[in-house]
């Protein structure tokens, strides 16, 4: 399921609209997708792939993580200001980083914020940018998934079903989310 908290201008682009089964990883058929066209009136528009998590151990009050690609097709950046699931009691944006002796460490990102640039890309991936789940509410399990609400600066919230693997799925398992700015 993706809920889209913002207003929502006209894009000349193609979308593909999924139903709720192949949103959520269900099984997908022919019929599943729909194209529309919408006209974009300026701003960002940011496109959300491949979003996953981490499985996590068998451990009460532990973490997680988020990854996904976002893109920026529109002509103005936006920022990712914050994100929050009713899995964790906190959510906060971090990057890893390894120093000059060669160790890696993880801080939460500078001003707490990620800038997605016009015609940018960033990544979300292991060992680089991602969403820590701090103090999950039961541990994340290979196979199920979550909602994640992300709140942009400029185009607003949108929530999306998060699946849990251990390991990276393949890329396009499930469809782009286009999200038009404002």
């Amino acid at each position: 399921m993706i809920r889209i908290g913002l207003r929502i201008p006209v894009l000349l682009v193609a979308v593909a609209v999924v139903t709720g089964a192949t949103a959520c990883g269900g099984e997908s058929g022919a019929d599943d997708t729909t194209t529309v066209a919408i006209e974009h009136t300026g701003g960002p528009q940011i496109v959300i792939e491949d979003p996953w998590s981490r499985s996590t151990p068998d451990v009460e009050g532990g973490t997680g993580i988020v990854y996904m690609t976002f893109s920026n097709r529109g002509d103005t950046a936006d920022r990712l200001v914050a994100a929050k699931t009713p899995v964790a009691a906190a959510v906060e944006l971090h990057i890893d980083e390894i120093d000059a002796n060669g160790v890696m460490h993880m801080r939460m990102v500078d001003g707490g914020v990620i800038e997605i640039p016009p015609g940018g890309t960033v990544l979300l991936q292991p060992a680089g940018l991602h969403i820590m789940l701090i103090d999950l509410a039961e541990p994340l399990k290979e196979g199920t998934s979550y909602p994640l609400t992300l709140k942009f600066e400029t185009i607003g919230e949108v929530t999306l079903d998060i699946p849990v693997s251990y390991e990276q799925p393949e890329p396009g398992v499930v469809d782009p989310i286009v999200v038009p700015g404002s």
